[in-house]
Formats: C-alpha cells, sequence, structure tokens
C-alpha cells in the first residue's frame, strides 16, 4: 500500500517506482491472455495512465498488485470482445461484398455457410497439424513472423520452414476444399477493394 499511497499524493517517483516493478509481469499475464505481445503492452500501459490520470478517484481496498492484476485481466477480456466484435464486422462486410459480387439470385450460397461453421473447421483443421508443422503456421500466419524470424526463434532452416508452411496449406487445402470456392471468392474480394 505504500507505493500506491505515494501515487496518491502526486508522487511520480512512486508511479515510476510500481511501473518499474509490475510492468513486465503484468505484460507476461496480458500477452497469455490475448496471445499478442503488442496488445498486451498497450493494456498495461494504459492501466499506468489510467491509474495516474485517476488516482484521486481510484479506491484501492486490498494491494496494489492486486488491483493491478484484477484490472489487467478485465482489460484482456474487454479487448477480446471487442476484437471478436471487430472480427465479426469484417465478416459481415466481405459477406455483403461477396453477395454483391455474386449477385442476389445465388445470395443462398452465403446462407448455407455460418461464420462459426467456418472457424470452427478451419481451427479444427489447424489443430490436426504435426506440432511443429502448426506452431510454424500459427507463427507465419496470425503473429505475421517472416520465415526468417521464425527460423531463428525454432532454431530451424529456412528451408524447414518453408516447407512445413507447404504442407500446412497443402493439408488445410486438402481439409477445407469444400470451401475453396468461397475462399477464392473472399481472396479476390481482398485483392480488389483492399489491394
Amino acid at each position: 500500500m505504500e507505493l500506491w499511497n505515494r501515487i496518491k499524493a502526486n508522487d511520480v517517483k512512486g508511479l515510476e517506482l510500481a511501473f518499474n516493478k509490475f510492468y513486465g509481469p503484468l505484460c507476461l499475464y496480458a500477452h497469455q491472455i490475448v496471445n499478442d505481445e503488442g496488445a498486451a503492452q498497450e493494456i498495461v500501459s494504459d492501466l499506468f495512465l489510467k491509474l495516474w490520470n485517476k488516482r484521486e478517484y481510484i479506491l484501492i481496498k486490498q494491494c496494489l498488485q492486486s488491483y493491478l492484476y484484477r484490472s489487467i485481466h478485465n482489460s484482456c477480456l474487454d479487448y477480446l470482445k471487442s476484437a471478436q466484435t471487430v472480427e465479426r464486422n469484417r465478416w459481415i462486410e466481405i459477406t455483403e461484398q461477396i453477395t454483391t459480387i455474386i449477385g442476389d439470385d445465388e445470395a443462398y450460397i452465403l446462407d448455407l455457410l455460418s461464420i462459426s461453421t467456418i472457424e470452427n473447421d478451419i481451427s479444427n483443421a489447424i489443430e490436426q497439424l504435426p506440432p511443429q508443422c502448426k506452431e510454424i503456421f500459427r507463427l507465419s500466419r496470425f503473429e505475421q513472423y517472416t520465415y526468417t524470424e521464425i527460423a531463428i526463434r525454432m532454431n530451424l532452416s529456412v528451408n524447414t520452414v518453408k516447407t512445413q508452411i507447404c504442407r500446412a496449406l497443402d493439408f488445410l487445402r486438402e481439409h477445407l476444399k469444400y470451401y475453396l470456392p468461397l475462399i477464392l471468392l473472399v481472396t479476390n474480394w481482398f485483392i480488389h477493394f483492399r489491394g
């Protein structure tokens, strides 16, 4: 409580000490929840900013550490909900564009495919990949690592990384082939409208 009392008393040094003590562990904790290092750092930085800007109004009954971890936990959950909303809105936008491209007469195709079904099928297919292949694919496609970065991180050659990505894509292509026409349509949509 001493650190918190110093922060409440407008002691910038107290805030600096709290930041130095808790920033790293809080980032690790946030990263475990949101699985995004940049987002985790932003969430933790925002918390310290809020802690300072609203220090007169924040009531901490327990220790500062408990308050910080609880706040980070809640902020991470809010972030994940927000990310899901953005993702859902992106799919709605894509669906509307696809309907425009293929015409109303064929819009029933989209009704046959729910977003959650597609997401589940893709997730299930990715989970079936061998462990190393799955990790390489995840780092490449979801965390935007380059082949070189993956090779360094996993202590592999760049050629091994490329081979594993090709195997993953071949596997997913085979297991998700019934979605291929829709995937091609969505890919063309991104190239045309976002290119």
